[in-house]
């Protein structure tokens, strides 16, 4: 686990709401579409991101979107059919793991945040009870294809920079 400054980014891709869950509880359908989409297809051909994709969680007091896509520098912008979410800088907390693939955003959410949440606990991160009351309610996942490197994201809070457990 490891706790940096990380830049601010914008996130390109679609949003999927609480009610595009499939039967087995993950984004799995949504995820395929967007594969299959050719706006999405030539955006990550024409910007060079094919070795990349992401899941962004953003969570609110009641509810949360899921948005998938790729993880862009602050300065790419979407084309139309596609949209973007400006992640701010931030301190973070990142869990890596090697050896993952696509399959990774195939897996329920509400087993893989509280997996990574309770790893972050276990590090001495601080972790609000219900991310949606934190000033910064993002779950990011990065995925490298070629290197096949996962990194799991949570933004912590301004209060939570002091945390050293």
């Amino acid at each position: 686990m490891k706790r940096e400054e990380y830049s601010a980014h914008n996130f390109i891709g679609k949003v999927f709401m609480p009610n595009q869950i499939d039967e087995n509880k993950t984004y799995t359908a949504a995820i395929q579409e967007m594969e299959n989409d050719p706006i999405f297809k030539k955006f990550v051909e024409d910007n060079g991101y094919e070795n990349e994709r992401a899941s962004l969680v953003v969570f609110g007091p009641e509810n949360f979107m899921f948005w998938y896509g790729v993880l862009a520098d602050d300065k790419q912008m979407p084309v139309s059919g596609l949209n973007k979410f400006e992640l701010p800088n931030s301190k973070i907390a990142e869990i890596d793991t090697p050896n993952s693939n696509m399959a990774f955003f195939s897996q329920p959410l509400n087993f893989v945040i509280p997996t990574f949440l309770d790893k972050l606990s276990k590090e001495g991160v601080t972790v609000y009870e219900n991310l949606g009351d934190s000033e910064k309610p993002y779950v990011l996942t990065k995925l490298n294809l070629e290197t096949k490197k996962l990194a799991q994201i949570l933004y912590l809070d301004a209060s939570s920079d002091d945390d050293s457990k």
